[in-house]
């Protein structure tokens, strides 16, 4: 699995985001960069039976801004690295 590909840390506008793994309301695992203050920079579910859909797809939704979906594990760690290089964190 790539899950050891995450960035320990990615730093936007001075806040600092940390990788977080979970079981979301729907029993979906999701990959999530939230700051210590609960924020959010981006999250993608594992959805095996939906179409993926990306990060950047979703940032200016009035509902799940920010948000994607893949189908495993390893899609969602490079979507994740993809739209944080987007950011210009290295």
């Amino acid at each position: 699995m790539k899950i050891d590909k995450l960035k320990k840390v990615v730093t936007v506008n001075d806040i600092d985001y940390y990788p977080n793994i979970y079981l979301n309301a729907w029993g979906n695992w999701t990959i999530a960069y939230k700051s210590l203050n609960k924020n959010y920079l981006c999250s993608v579910c594992i959805e095996p039976a939906n179409e993926p859909v990306n990060i950047a797809d979703t940032l200016n939704c009035a509902i799940n801004s920010g948000i994607g979906n893949a189908r495993t594990f390893d899609d969602a760690v490079d979507m994740i690295n993809n739209y944080i290089k987007t950011l210009g964190v290295e």
